[in-house]
């Protein structure tokens, strides 16, 4: 009897190893992998490249986590079909500032210094080495249906999502949601030159 049950707990444990979940420092590592394995293609245009790069890392991130997050309380007032604008423009925001960095990037390395983890939420220290820079860049992450998700990047201290919380949030004081619309809709222009 004590051999059955102890066989029993010794598959169930394999079985529960099998499926556990990624750590999430794994999640960002493949992320920046897919990333960095574009930039580094010698043969690509920049402009090549923004467009393999764009939508690459969507699949990483918890949009909806991040628009709620960057509106703030603002989020409880906004209607269904304004949470669901704002959430389209910002992605668009977003992949447009960074994908006309791209050429920043493409040097770097990347190194792992730390994973947190607590419940649901985690944090991944890294920093990006270029030459004689380092820069300490770290991810926020939430777990969602046993998938790890970026929430917030922190580059240099600085909180993208409280960043960008700051000025729309007077934006949206200002102008409204039609105005912080308009705005982000202007900004998607200058970014990628069309809408």
């Amino acid at each position: 009897m004590k051999r059955i049950l102890l066989t029993v707990l010794l598959g169930l444990l394999l079985v529960s190893a099998a499926w556990a979940v990624p750590q999430p420092q794994e999640q960002v590592e493949k992320m920046i992998k897919s990333v960095l394995d574009v930039l580094q293609k010698p043969d690509l245009t920049a402009n090549e490249k923004k467009e393999q790069v764009s939508g690459k890392v969507q699949e990483f991130l918890n949009i909806a986590s991040m628009s709620q997050r960057t509106l703030g309380s603002y989020w409880q007032g906004a209607t269904e079909e304004q949470r669901q604008r704002f959430s389209e423009l910002f992605v668009k925001v977003l992949e447009g500032t960074y994908l006309n960095r791209i050429g920043d990037y493409t040097d770097g390395t990347v190194q792992y210094l730390k994973q947190r983890v607590k419940g649901d939420k985690a944090i991944i220290d890294t920093q990006i080495v270029a030459e004689d820079l380092a820069i300490p860049v770290q991810y926020k992450m939430i777990l969602v249906n046993d998938v790890w998700q970026v929430f917030d990047v922190v580059i240099e201290g600085v909180s993208l999502i409280r960043n960008y919380r700051a000025s729309y949030g007077e934006i949206i004081r200002k102008d409204g949601y039609d105005g912080l619309f308009a705005l982000m809709e202007q900004k998607v222009i200058d970014l990628n030159g069309s809408y």
